[in-house]
């Protein structure tokens, strides 16, 4: 958290006027200095091999910096100097401090060697205006797990230090790849076209059979794969005896392969994307809720953002199909029963004098896909407009182009146990809160 609060101040810092410029005053090989190469002060790099030093002369402190693809292996503060160790054939340097103008890719003059060691003198000059040079870069922080990755950025390799590597990128979009031994790469896209903040991208690496566990910040969750099919959608002869108009006339849906979120969204999860909680009963492992449609689309950008992945709402049929167990169903009433007692939490009290809230998630037993709480807890979005079945057969249905309200499913601890069926449906207008949260798709 130290380093973001950098940056940000670093940005703060460079938009008022009177900003302070550093100045490269001078830099040399010492041949007489011998600290590269004496036990105690000489720093290995991850090849094993001795680093070059750099010492920063100045009375200043906070700097930090970057040596492009080779990257800093180390930075140590000294009395009026600050010591860069950096990779044999470094041949530019970038310095960074939270009060000045950066200096990007500074020109050594010279391709450092091993074990010698370098003095570079900085100095500071005032600025005429930060606001005469229009800014053109951005900063991209990756936060990255393991910490021996190592990040390609449209063909440029760069090993991680510490598991964190900062970049100033010209604006403009960027593909990157990030790997480690004995783990499954990773791919996304960055787009940086905003000088005000730094993007920041968290990565954590799966090995195989872990692809689909999310990590965000500090919280985790789980994809679970659902393998396409056929299915009759809708008051099929299970649900006849509760099925209401809206949920006939059953017909038959195709889908492809998809994923979809083992538990509803918690506040945790949200919390970690959004930086607050619209919950009235707050817990971290319990779902969100009184979150509207729109907002549900704020959260899901945001997220992809952070993870370079495409999250979305999962449509009904989707959220149909995997409720009632894809390809694996056993044809049950609820989400994994026939007994809703077994599978959701509801209100069996007429008077609703029933729990404050909803449960936190995984509180009853999964379904045939290892999916929890799709009968009962909280309600969830669906993509989809509301609109009425017909009998026609689809395929990856998308539901009516336009519409006055959303579906959502599943039922909530404040329904009854009906309301809970793998094929009820509900829709209100998207901008509706309450007892409403949702899951993920992908």
């Amino acid at each position: 958290m130290k380093r973001l609060s950098s940056i940000f101040l670093f940005w703060l810092c460079i938009t008022v006027m009177q900003a302070q410029n550093l100045i490269v005053q001078s830099f040399r090989l010492d041949e007489a200095d011998l600290t590269a190469n004496t036990a105690g002060t000489m720093v290995m790099d991850q090849n094993g091999q001795k680093c070059a030093l750099i010492k920063v002369e100045t009375t200043l402190t906070g700097f930090s910096f970057d040596a492009g693809s080779l990257g800093v292996v180390k930075t140590e503060q000294k009395v009026g100097e600050t010591w860069v160790y950096v990779p044999e054939g470094v041949k530019r340097l970038s310095i960074f401090h939270d009060g000045y103008m950066p200096i990007r890719d500074y020109d050594l003059g010279m391709t450092l060697r091993r074990a010698r060691t370098y003095v570079l003198t900085l100095s500071a000059e005032v600025a005429k205006s930060a606001e005469e040079a229009t800014p053109t870069s951005q900063f991209v922080i990756f936060q990255l797990s393991p910490a021996h990755v190592t990040l390609d950025i449209n063909g440029e390799r760069i090993p991680a230090q510490n598991g964190t590597i900062t970049k100033n990128l010209p604006f403009g979009s960027y593909d990157y790849r990030v790997e480690a031994k004995d783990y499954l790469p990773e791919v996304g896209k960055v787009v940086v076209n905003d000088p005000k903040q730094p993007v920041v991208i968290s990565v954590v690496l799966k090995r195989e059979g872990e692809e689909n566990i999310i990590t965000v910040g500090r919280v985790t969750f789980n994809m679970i794969p659902v393998k396409g099919g056929t299915f009759q959608m809708g008051a099929t002869e299970e649900q006849k005896g509760e099925a209401r108009s809206d949920e006939k006339p059953v017909h038959s849906v195709t889908l492809d392969d998809f994923l979809i979120a083992e538990t509803e969204v918690t506040q945790a999860l949200w919390q970690e994307v959004m930086g607050n909680n619209p919950s009235r009963y707050k817990g971290n492992d319990l779902p969100v809720v009184n979150v509207s449609w729109d907002d549900c689309q704020e959260f899901i950008k945001k997220l992809n953002e952070k993870t370079g992945k495409t999250f979305r709402l999962p449509t009904e049929a989707e959220w149909e199909f995997a409720a009632r167990g894809g390809t694996k169903s056993k044809g049950y009433v609820y989400s994994g029963s026939n007994d809703a007692r077994d599978v959701a939490r509801y209100s069996a009290d007429s008077n609703r004098e029933h729990h404050d809230g909803p449960y936190p998630i995984k509180s009853k037993a999964p379904n045939e896909l290892g999916l929890y709480d799709m009968s009962g807890n909280v309600n969830e979005w669906c993509s989809d407009w509301f609109g009425d079945y017909t009998s026609e057969a689809q395929t990856n249905p998308q539901g009516p182009a336009t519409g006055k309200e959303r579906v959502y499913r599943g039922g909530s601890w404040w329904y009854y146990g009906k309301s809970c069926r793998v094929s009820r449906r509900n829709s209100d207008v998207k901008d509706a809160r309450g007892v409403i949260g949702f899951r993920l798709a992908m």
